[in-house]
């Protein structure tokens, strides 16, 4: 293993926030993280090709205008990408340091080259609490759950398994799927979008025809007894304005517990 990519897998066990997403491009995805300097790095940065990224590093701080640079010069490049920082060094200010704004500030529609602050949630599973809500969240009349297949990667959408997973190999063998289907038409597929050991994090998608019908809450659910089955640890977490994903963490019975800084870069 290259000592860089060896130091940066180490320095992210440290960290302090769900970062499957960030082990997930390096492990599976096969990203190389860029680092401040190659000896005795301060700051590392790698991005998923799902476009979330994350800095982080035993002293990050120190490393502050070099990790400005080098995020501007991937700006200037064309790159848009999700930002968390390692919550271990709030020093220095980030939203002086990246020059951002608030949601509420930017609007629906930022401008070109903006910075805009969100904010990322985080979600405690309780194992109880989950089995107590799933008896209530089946599918409606007309549909049923099943098991994801290899067919089931190349689902279009915003967010479904072709997003996180290179092949639908690898998208089974790390977890797979629960689809929730009417006579062969999929309305809505839980996966898993990222694995790391026993953690297991939950991505949600439904057709926008079928919208408010109870079908991803009904994914979700299939998809979370059979993750408690195995024994694995569910994990969620979302934007706070993802309000309908937060909405279904909390039916689920996930309980909120973190809220970090989550910056959208956009490109210039």
């Amino acid at each position: 293993m290259p000592p860089l990519l060896d130091h940066a897998r180490r320095a992210l066990g440290a960290v302090p926030l769900n970062v499957g997403f960030a082990r997930a491009a390096m492990d599976v995805a096969g990203a190389v993280p860029w680092a401040d300097r190659e000896h005795d790095p301060r700051a590392f940065h790698v991005v998923h090709p799902y476009g979330m990224s994350l800095v982080w590093g035993p002293a990050v701080g120190e490393a502050r205008d070099a990790v400005v640079a080098h995020l501007a010069a991937r700006r200037a490049a064309g790159h848009e990408e999700w930002l968390q920082v390692d919550p271990r060094w709030t020093a220095p200010d980030w939203d002086d340091a990246l020059g951002a704004v608030p949601l509420a500030e930017a609007g629906a529609h930022p401008a070109r080259g903006a910075v805009v602050r969100h904010t990322r949630l985080n979600f405690t599973s309780d194992p109880d609490a989950h089995r107590a809500r799933l008896g209530a969240l089946r599918p409606p009349d007309g549909w049923r759950a099943r098991r994801a297949t290899a067919e089931d990667f190349a689902w279009a959408g915003a967010v479904v398994p072709s997003g996180f997973w290179p092949d639908a190999a690898s998208f089974l063998a790390h977890g797979g799927g629960t689809v929730v289907e009417r006579d062969g038409l999929t309305g809505a597929i839980a996966f898993t979008s990222y694995r790391t050991r026993d953690d297991l994090e939950l991505g949600i998608a439904t057709d926008p025809a079928y919208r408010r019908q109870g079908l991803a809450s009904a994914a979700a659910a299939a998809m979370l007894a059979d993750v408690l089955d195995a024994g694995l640890t569910p994990v969620w977490s979302c934007r706070e304005d993802n309000v309908g994903s937060a909405r279904l963490a909390l039916r689920l019975g996930f309980t909120p517990s973190t809220r970090t800084p989550y910056y959208h870069l956009l490109p210039w």
